[in-house]
Formats: structure tokens, C-alpha cells, sequence
């Protein structure tokens, strides 16, 4: 089946049969996709039971049974997106983005027209409406078809199903190390290029607590004794529940739980990525570790975090929320870091560009917001969204050898490159300190005994937020530095390892315009504000 993303562009999604049946726990949704199958029917029956009005039987009462026979008739329209191969679910809600000028009442007559009426407005986008057919013939396929005409008028500007969908939060294990992607050390057989030259930065500065950098991710533990003093405080100064972030994942903007950006979501064995909310903290600990446990440091270990949760371990996740969540990002924080990747979304995709060309009401204001995101780690020479968006700015990963990791996706998209795993070690960061959870769950050889750090973090997803936390260092002495000069000044002084370079200036599908090197990039700012 054909989506149109914009006015221009069309993809295509596959269709997958559910075989459901209805048993004494309800509907359940079995996908036949050979050895995959079972981890897809998993997600989609989670998705269905957490997104679209079908409660959890094991929460039925005797008296409801009315209640499980109308949830028993939900019938979403599964998909695969072609070229990521990523699952896109939606039942019966469309998102519509109204064109700047559309008044109203034309607004009303247009909705009218379809037979729709709007569920809610956008918290972040007075524009932006989810809207269904209150009647019930919109459902399935047709909120697609319904979905691509209204992408067609002129009056709109972007209009998709309200899809949840897979967003991959990859990050491939490796043997333990110390904090080498730092700074480099000869004792420990790393290749003297593999480093960014960190301490050549912190000669000038250890990063402002006035610049805020978001990790969007499964959340992030804002007790950890490494992050906790550099977890900014009432993001949001007009919301007295925001206290330190929020979760997108919930739908309700009103709902308590929407304020707490913690992880939530914990399933055995415990220290694996599948179905645990344990790959948001190593993030925010490679941006902003303090160091004061251990001495593990993040690239800024003084400027803040704002954690905003985005995903519940690998539940599907609402594309619109995402967007929601970096138009959130950009409001309150001055470098947004993605360490994920999804399909291809026209709100994803709006909201990083809104993101990245400035708004008064944004925390950069007009100077625009830089958006770091994974290139992915499918070994692809194909860039994963949201990376491959041209407002965002795509970071791959490079190993302690100071080569391309053999698993970091590449092409023409990729700005800059940074280290992570996939050489003889990985990366030493915060790790979820709940006991017996996270990557480490209390082993030496892990990264300790308390279970604090873990020194197996890598793929793009810990390259991207050490390129996050190096922009922030910039941003702490040149507050006045723009989105283009951000990038500029990355490019011009990253180090050209590895080969592929061509073009002026030299750019490779590997690495972009190479290896970050901070200390090069600082000294840049430094002559930029003191021209």
C-alpha cells in the first residue's frame, strides 16, 4: 500500500496478515513472518492493548464484560515500511498539520468534508490536530486513504495515520574498557587517532549549567549519583509538574505519569535491551556525566540534561508523540540527541525542521536547535531516519582503531563520526543504578561491582550523544553560535581518518567530515568569538 509522506514523496508498506483469534483473554494478533513472527506478534498485541482502546484482559472484571467485547472488535491495519522494514500499526486516527493562513472556519469545512471530527490539539503545534471519524467507517486502511488525500490539498500541510511503530534503540554490546573515546592513553593498545582529544577542550571549559542538552530515549535515571546534579530543574517554568522532564510515551499530556521520565519497564533477563527501559541513561551519562563516582565523564560534564522519554523499552511508540517530544526538546534544551532510529514520518521529519530553522519561542530562539541523530547500526549504506532528515544532523561510529564501525550505516547524509564500540572495547558510562538492572547488573568485569556504570555502551547510539555533549561545550563559550556555524565549525575540524574523502570540502560516506576532535573544535569557537 502506497503512503504519501509529503506532497511530493510516496512510500510504500507492506501488508501483513494478524490471524486473529478471539480467546478467553481477548483478541489476540498472531503475524506469520517466519522466525520473526513471535516478537511481532508480541509487539502488536502490546500496541494494541496500550494504544487502541483494548484493555488489558488481566484487568477485566466479571461486570465488564461489555467492555472486552467492544475492545475485541479493534482491528488495526498492520504494516511494514519497504525500505526499513521497520512495523507501522494504526487503527482508526489520522494527524493533520494545517498550512500557515488556514482560518478556522476552513479548517472546520474541511474536516466536515471527510467526516471527521478532532480528537485533540497539539500541546506543541497549534496547527496540529489528531482527528477520527466519530461515526467508525474510518478505520484501518482507509484512515491511509484518507490520510494521502488530504496530504494532496493545499490547505494542508502534512496529514498521516497515527501510527505506532518500531523504533530501534540498538547498541551492540563489546569487551570492557575505561573512558579511552576520551582520551587516549598509549598503555592501553588503542590507535592514538581513536580519541577526541577531550582534555584539549576542558582546558577552556567544562560546559555551562546555562546550556541543556535533551536526551530523547527510554528515559533516564535522574537519581543516578553521576547525573543527578546535572538534571536541569522545572524545564517547562509555566508547569509546576514538570520537574525534571517528561514521558511522551503516555498519550495523556494531564496524566501524572506523564511527568516522570524515569525508566519504567523492566523485563528478564534484566540487563538486555529487549523489553527494558536501560538505553536513555548510558546516553545522557556520554553527554553529561559528572564524574564525580568513579571519575566516568561525560563529554560536558557541567552542562544539564533534560530527559524526555520517548519509548517504553521496544513497545511501539506514537509517531506523532515523537514529534511531539522534540518540539518539546526544542522549547526547553539547546542540543536535542536521538540515539534511535524509526520510519519515515512527516511530523518526525516537521518537527526536527521546525526544531532546526529557529522560532522565537524556542530556548535558541531564532539562532536554530541543533538535532544530533544515530545513523543507525544496520551496517547499511543506507542513513536510517530520522539521520537522514536534511535538518538533522547525522553522527555515525567510529571504533578504538580509529576506524568506521563495521556496523555504522553510511551514505552521503553522515555529517561526522565519533567513537564507540565495535573495535576490542566499548564505551565506560552511567549505567541504570536500580539494583539488579541495566547492562551492569552488578558485576566487576561489567563495569562494577555497584552496578553504576557499564563498559560495554556503543554503537550510533553512544556515538550521537558524545557529538550532543561536544556541542554543548561549544554552545558554553559561543552562545551566539548558529546552527550553520555549529555544523561549519564540526566539519572544518573533525580529523580526516580512515580513506573515501573526495569534494571540498572532503567528505566521506563513512565518515563524513571525519572524527570529531573537541579540542580542534573549541579553539575554533574560541577565534570565532574573539574575531
Amino acid at each position: 500500500m502506497r503512503l504519501h509522506v509529503n506532497k511530493q514523496d510516496v512510500i510504500e508498506l507492506e501488508e501483513i496478515e494478524d490471524n486473529a483469534v478471539t480467546t478467553s483473554y481477548g483478541r489476540q494478533f498472531n503475524i506469520q513472518v517466519g522466525e520473526d513472527s513471535a516478537r511481532l506478534s508480541n509487539l502488536v498485541n502490546t500496541a494494541v492493548r496500550t494504544h487502541f482502546e483494548m484493555p488489558d484482559s488481566s484487568r477485566l472484571s466479571e461486570g465488564g464484560r461489555a467492555t472486552k467485547a467492544a475492545a475485541d472488535k479493534v482491528r488495526p491495519a498492520i504494516f511494514r515500511e519497504q525500505d526499513s522494514r521497520l512495523l507501522r500499526v494504526v487503527y482508526k486516527e489520522m494527524a493533520v498539520r494545517f498550512a500557515d493562513g488556514v482560518s478556522r472556519d476552513m479548517q472546520r469545512k474541511i474536516l466536515n468534508k471527510f467526516g471527521l471530527a478532532v480528537r485533540v490539539r497539539s500541546n506543541f503545534d497549534s496547527k496540529q490536530f489528531v482527528v477520527y471519524d466519530p461515526e467508525g467507517h474510518i478505520h484501518a486502511h482507509k484512515v491511509v486513504e484518507i490520510s494521502n488525500e488530504l496530504t494532496q490539498m493545499e490547505e494542508i500541510e502534512t496529514a498521516s495515520p497515527n501510527f505506532v511503530s518500531e523504533f530501534p534503540r540498538e547498541a551492540p554490546p563489546t569487551p570492557a574498557a575505561s573512558q579511552w573515546h576520551l582520551n587516549f592513553r598509549s598503555a592501553q593498545g588503542h590507535h592514538q587517532d581513536a580519541d577526541v582529544k577531550i582534555r584539549d577542550a576542558w582546558k577552556h571549559t567544562l560546559g555551562s549549567p546555562q546550556v541543556v542538552v535533551a536526551v530523547l530515549d527510554d528515559g533516564v535515571d535522574v537519581e543516578h549519583p553521576n547525573l543527578r546534579d546535572n538534571i536541569v530543574s522545572r524545564p517547562d517554568p509555566n508547569d509546576p509538574r514538570d520537574l525534571f522532564g517528561r514521558d511522551f510515551f503516555i498519550s495523556d499530556d494531564e496524566h501524572p505519569e506523564h511527568f516522570n521520565p524515569k525508566p519504567k519497564l523492566f523485563r528478564y533477563p534484566y540487563h538486555r535491551m529487549q523489553g527494558n527501559d536501560i538505553h536513555g541513561t548510558p546516553c545522557a551519562g556520554v553527554v553529561a556525566s559528572s564524574g564525580r563516582v568513579d571519575k566516568i565523564f561525560g563529554a560536558a560534564p557541567r552542562c544539564k540534561i533534560l530527559p524526555i522519554k520517548v519509548f517504553h523499552a521496544d513497545d511501539l511508540a506514537s509517531e506523532l508523540r515523537v514529534a511531539d517530544a522534540i518540539r518539546y526538546g526544542a522549547l526547553f534544551a539547546d542540543v536535542l540527541s536521538c540515539s534511535w532510529s524509526g520510519p519515515r514520518s512527516a511530523f518526525i521529519e516537521s518537527a526536527i525542521a521546525h526544531a532546526a530553522s529557529g522560532s522565537s519561542e524556542l530556548k535558541r530562539g531564532l539562532l536554530g536547535t541543533p538535532v544530533f541523530c544515530a545513523t543507525g547500526n544496520g551496517s547499511s549504506n543506507l542513513v536510517s531516519h530520522p539521520a537522514k532528515y536534511p535538518d538533522a544532523i547525522a553522527v555515525g561510529a567510529t571504533t578504538d582503531q580509529a576506524r568506521i564501525a563495521d556496523y555504522s550505516n553510511y551514505g552521503p547524509e553522515v555529517w561526522v563520526s565519533a567513537p564507540s564500540s565495535g573495535g576490542t572495547v566499548g564505551i565506560m558510562t552511567t549505567d541504570v543504578s536500580y539494583p539488579n538492572r541495566g547492562f551492569n547488573t552488578g558485576s566487576h568485569s561489567a563495569g562494577g561491582a555497584d552496578g553504576l556504570h557499564t563498559n560495554d555502551f556503543g554503537g550510533t547510539s553512544s556515538a550521537t550523544p558524545l557529538v550532543a555533549g561536544i556541542a554543548a561545550l561549544m554552545m558554553s563559550i559561543g552562545q551566539e553560535l548558529d546552527l550553520t556555524s555549529i555544523k561549519e565549525i564540526l566539519r572544518d575540524t573533525s580529523d580526516k581518518i580512515g580513506t573515501g574523502y573526495s569534494g571540498t570540502p572532503p567528505h566521506s560516506e563513512e565518515y563524513g567530515f571525519g572524527r570529531i576532535n573537541a579540542g580542534a573544535a573549541i579553539d575554533a569557537v574560541l577565534a570565532y568569538v574573539n574575531a
